[in-house]
């Protein structure tokens, strides 16, 4: 149980920055305290009731808000996989992937 708080704790971090929202405003789309989510995200917990309205808020489907493969993947093979996969990949593909990795500079 203590893997999926902390995975899960990741994942609801990684989805409300990716939406741009602090905690605190969160905590009041979920009706619950700022420090409650902070100890969500951390792991320390579980939001076993607010579950529901942690996805809706944060725009996602329940198996969404679970699909936390990614964060258990380390950052050594990720780049791995990033290289092994840009051999194959066509020109147009290629320069958009370059405009991305750009643009998140």
């Amino acid at each position: 149980m203590k893997d999926i708080k902390i995975l899960l704790g990741k994942r609801i971090k990684e989805l409300r920055k990716g939406l741009n929202i602090s905690q605190q405003e969160l905590a009041e789309l979920i009706d619950i305290d700022q420090r409650n989510l902070s100890n969500i995200e951390c792991g320390i917990t579980f939001p076993s009731k607010t579950v529901p309205e942690i996805a809706s808020a944060l725009k996602v489907t329940l198996p969404e808000l679970f699909d936390f493969e990614h964060l258990k993947i380390n950052s050594s093979y990720m780049r791995d996989y990033i290289i092994s996969s840009l051999e194959n990949i066509s020109d147009e593909n290629l320069k958009i992937i370059y405009r991305v990795i750009k643009a998140m500079k």
